[in-house]
Protein backbone atom coordinates (compact mmCIF):
# COMPACT_ATOMS: atom_id res chain seq x y z
CA UNK A 1 0.00 0.00 0.00
CA UNK A 2 2.83 2.38 0.52
CA UNK A 3 4.44 2.03 -2.50
CA UNK A 4 1.26 2.50 -4.32
CA UNK A 5 0.45 5.52 -2.36
CA UNK A 6 4.39 7.05 -3.22
CA UNK A 7 3.86 6.14 -6.82
CA UNK A 8 0.15 8.04 -7.32
CA UNK A 9 1.69 11.22 -5.49
CA UNK A 10 4.66 11.24 -7.50
CA UNK A 11 2.50 10.91 -10.63
CA UNK A 12 0.37 13.33 -8.97
CA UNK A 13 3.30 15.84 -8.74
CA UNK A 14 5.15 14.95 -12.06
CA UNK A 15 1.40 15.74 -13.92
CA UNK A 16 1.16 19.31 -11.77
CA UNK A 17 4.50 20.38 -13.11
CA UNK A 18 4.13 18.91 -17.16
CA UNK A 19 0.45 20.40 -16.63
CA UNK A 20 1.92 23.96 -14.90
CA UNK A 21 -0.85 23.17 -12.61
CA UNK A 22 -0.62 25.71 -9.36
CA UNK A 23 1.04 24.37 -6.93
CA UNK A 24 -1.49 24.56 -4.34
CA UNK A 25 -4.13 22.53 -6.53
CA UNK A 26 -1.41 19.86 -7.06
CA UNK A 27 -0.60 19.70 -3.44
CA UNK A 28 -4.66 19.97 -2.44
CA UNK A 29 -4.87 16.80 -4.93
CA UNK A 30 -2.19 14.81 -2.72
CA UNK A 31 -3.65 15.28 0.58
CA UNK A 32 -6.79 14.66 -0.49
CA UNK A 33 -5.55 11.20 -1.64
CA UNK A 34 -3.77 10.93 1.72
CA UNK A 35 -6.79 11.87 3.70
CA UNK A 36 -8.95 9.55 1.75
CA UNK A 37 -6.94 6.60 1.91
CA UNK A 38 -5.75 7.44 5.54
CA UNK A 39 -7.19 4.63 8.49
CA UNK A 40 -10.05 5.72 10.37
CA UNK A 41 -9.24 3.87 13.56
CA UNK A 42 -6.07 5.86 13.45
CA UNK A 43 -5.05 7.51 16.89
CA UNK A 44 -5.50 10.90 17.19
CA UNK A 45 -3.14 13.55 18.11
CA UNK A 46 -3.43 15.92 22.32
CA UNK A 47 -3.73 19.62 20.81
CA UNK A 48 -1.44 20.75 23.56
CA UNK A 49 1.18 18.29 21.97
CA UNK A 50 0.51 19.74 18.12
CA UNK A 51 0.74 23.35 19.38
CA UNK A 52 4.29 22.99 21.33
CA UNK A 53 5.71 20.84 18.26
CA UNK A 54 4.68 23.54 15.93
CA UNK A 55 6.24 26.46 18.17
CA UNK A 56 9.15 23.86 18.13
CA UNK A 57 9.32 23.83 14.50
CA UNK A 58 8.96 27.65 14.20
CA UNK A 59 11.57 28.74 16.40
CA UNK A 60 14.33 25.68 15.66
CA UNK A 61 14.54 27.19 11.68
CA UNK A 62 18.22 29.41 12.32
CA UNK A 63 19.11 26.36 14.42
CA UNK A 64 18.26 24.11 11.61
CA UNK A 65 19.84 26.03 8.53
CA UNK A 66 23.01 26.93 10.48
CA UNK A 67 23.38 22.87 10.68
CA UNK A 68 22.56 22.27 7.41
CA UNK A 69 24.69 24.87 5.88
CA UNK A 70 27.98 23.19 7.91
CA UNK A 71 27.07 19.68 6.48
CA UNK A 72 26.62 21.34 3.09
CA UNK A 73 30.25 23.22 2.93
CA UNK A 74 31.54 19.80 4.52
CA UNK A 75 30.18 18.13 1.47
CA UNK A 76 31.59 20.85 -1.41
CA UNK A 77 28.44 22.19 -2.51
CA UNK A 78 28.65 25.31 -3.99
CA UNK A 79 26.65 28.42 -2.31
CA UNK A 80 22.67 28.13 -2.43
CA UNK A 81 21.45 30.47 -5.04
CA UNK A 82 18.62 32.78 -2.57
CA UNK A 83 15.32 31.01 -2.37
CA UNK A 84 12.39 32.36 -4.20
CA UNK A 85 9.85 31.97 -1.63
CA UNK A 86 7.34 34.68 -0.78
CA UNK A 87 5.09 35.26 1.90
CA UNK A 88 1.30 35.47 -0.23
CA UNK A 89 -1.69 33.77 0.57
CA UNK A 90 -0.84 30.49 -1.94
CA UNK A 91 2.00 30.24 -0.28
CA UNK A 92 0.93 29.75 2.86
CA UNK A 93 -1.65 27.73 2.13
CA UNK A 94 0.64 25.42 0.11
CA UNK A 95 3.57 25.35 2.09
CA UNK A 96 1.84 25.51 6.23
CA UNK A 97 -1.28 23.80 5.19
CA UNK A 98 -1.15 21.00 2.50
CA UNK A 99 2.27 20.25 2.06
CA UNK A 100 3.36 19.30 6.12
CA UNK A 101 -0.05 17.65 5.80
CA UNK A 102 0.16 15.24 2.50
CA UNK A 103 4.04 15.02 2.99
CA UNK A 104 3.52 13.64 6.64
CA UNK A 105 0.89 11.56 6.20
CA UNK A 106 2.83 9.77 3.01
CA UNK A 107 6.53 9.50 4.43
CA UNK A 108 6.52 9.52 8.05
CA UNK A 109 2.89 7.80 8.84
CA UNK A 110 2.63 5.61 5.70
CA UNK A 111 5.96 4.58 4.48
CA UNK A 112 8.04 4.82 7.65
CA UNK A 113 6.08 1.75 9.26
CA UNK A 114 5.85 -0.31 6.14
CA UNK A 115 9.67 -0.21 5.52
CA UNK A 116 10.40 -0.24 9.52
CA UNK A 117 8.26 -4.04 10.01
CA UNK A 118 10.71 -5.12 6.87
CA UNK A 119 13.80 -3.81 7.41
CA UNK A 120 14.43 -2.21 10.78
CA UNK A 121 13.55 1.68 12.43
CA UNK A 122 17.01 2.87 11.24
CA UNK A 123 17.27 1.72 7.42
CA UNK A 124 13.67 2.68 7.35
CA UNK A 125 14.07 6.17 8.54
CA UNK A 126 16.44 6.67 6.19
CA UNK A 127 14.83 5.52 2.77
CA UNK A 128 11.98 7.46 3.78
CA UNK A 129 14.03 10.42 4.43
CA UNK A 130 15.51 10.06 0.73
CA UNK A 131 12.06 9.70 -1.12
CA UNK A 132 10.82 12.73 0.88
CA UNK A 133 13.44 14.67 0.16
CA UNK A 134 14.31 13.21 -3.81
CA UNK A 135 11.39 15.16 -5.45
CA UNK A 136 13.13 18.76 -4.24
CA UNK A 137 15.85 18.23 -6.68
CA UNK A 138 18.12 21.12 -5.66
CA UNK A 139 21.00 19.55 -3.84
CA UNK A 140 20.60 22.19 -1.12
CA UNK A 141 17.13 21.46 -0.87
CA UNK A 142 17.70 18.03 -0.90
CA UNK A 143 19.62 18.28 2.01
CA UNK A 144 17.82 20.34 3.65
CA UNK A 145 14.67 18.06 3.45
CA UNK A 146 16.58 15.15 4.14
CA UNK A 147 17.48 16.53 7.43
CA UNK A 148 14.07 17.31 7.97
CA UNK A 149 12.75 13.81 7.06
CA UNK A 150 15.09 12.35 9.57
CA UNK A 151 13.98 14.87 12.35
CA UNK A 152 10.75 14.21 11.66
CA UNK A 153 10.56 10.65 11.26
CA UNK A 154 12.61 10.26 14.78
CA UNK A 155 9.64 12.03 16.17
CA UNK A 156 7.03 9.99 14.58
CA UNK A 157 9.06 6.55 16.13
CA UNK A 158 9.42 8.29 19.50
CA UNK A 159 5.72 9.63 19.60
CA UNK A 160 3.89 6.89 17.76
CA UNK A 161 1.29 10.27 16.68
CA UNK A 162 2.00 11.78 13.07
CA UNK A 163 -0.07 14.91 14.70
CA UNK A 164 3.01 16.46 15.72
CA UNK A 165 5.46 16.17 12.71
CA UNK A 166 2.28 17.66 10.23
CA UNK A 167 2.53 21.00 13.48
CA UNK A 168 6.38 20.55 13.43
CA UNK A 169 6.68 20.18 9.60
CA UNK A 170 4.02 23.45 9.45
CA UNK A 171 5.89 25.60 11.97
CA UNK A 172 9.01 25.43 10.14
CA UNK A 173 7.08 26.22 6.77
CA UNK A 174 5.60 28.97 8.85
CA UNK A 175 9.03 30.55 9.79
CA UNK A 176 10.47 30.57 6.63
CA UNK A 177 7.54 32.12 5.09
CA UNK A 178 7.54 34.77 8.16
CA UNK A 179 11.09 34.83 9.15
CA UNK A 180 12.87 34.83 5.24
CA UNK A 181 15.18 32.51 4.32
CA UNK A 182 18.23 33.24 5.89
CA UNK A 183 15.67 34.75 8.88
CA UNK A 184 15.77 38.33 8.88
CA UNK A 185 13.64 38.40 11.49
CA UNK A 186 11.78 37.17 14.68
CA UNK A 187 14.71 34.50 15.21
CA UNK A 188 16.54 33.51 17.72
CA UNK A 189 20.52 32.98 17.29
CA UNK A 190 20.98 29.23 15.98
CA UNK A 191 22.31 28.10 19.56
CA UNK A 192 19.03 29.61 21.45
CA UNK A 193 16.52 28.16 18.61
CA UNK A 194 18.32 25.16 19.07
CA UNK A 195 17.92 25.15 23.00
CA UNK A 196 14.15 26.14 22.81
CA UNK A 197 13.14 24.09 19.98
CA UNK A 198 14.53 20.85 21.46
CA UNK A 199 12.78 22.12 25.15
CA UNK A 200 9.96 22.54 23.43
CA UNK A 201 9.90 18.94 21.63
CA UNK A 202 11.27 17.08 24.84
CA UNK A 203 8.32 18.51 26.73
CA UNK A 204 5.56 17.44 23.85
CA UNK A 205 7.06 14.09 23.84
CA UNK A 206 6.24 13.60 27.64
CA UNK A 207 2.74 15.25 26.86
CA UNK A 208 2.27 12.22 24.16
CA UNK A 209 2.89 10.00 26.17
CA UNK A 210 0.62 11.17 29.27
CA UNK A 211 -2.03 11.46 26.43
CA UNK A 212 -1.83 7.61 25.78
CA UNK A 213 -1.81 6.21 28.62
CA UNK A 214 -4.93 8.27 29.51
CA UNK A 215 -6.88 7.13 26.28
CA UNK A 216 -5.57 3.64 27.25
CA UNK A 217 -7.38 3.85 30.67
CA UNK A 218 -10.45 5.05 29.18
CA UNK A 219 -10.42 2.17 26.85
CA UNK A 220 -9.85 -0.02 29.10
CA UNK A 221 -12.52 1.19 31.63
CA UNK A 222 -14.96 1.46 28.82
CA UNK A 223 -14.60 -2.59 28.07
Amino acid sequence: MAALLLACVWCLLLSGAALRMPLAATYLACAALLVWTRPRDAAPSAPLTALLCGAAGFIALPAWLAGVAVVGRALGLPPPAPPLLEPTAPAWLTHVILAPLFEELLYRECMLPALRARLGAPLALVLSSAAFAAPHLEAWSVLTTFGVGLALGGLFLAGGRIGPCIAAHAGLNAAALACGLPPRRWALAPELAALAAGGLLAFALASTRVHAERSWRCSVRAR
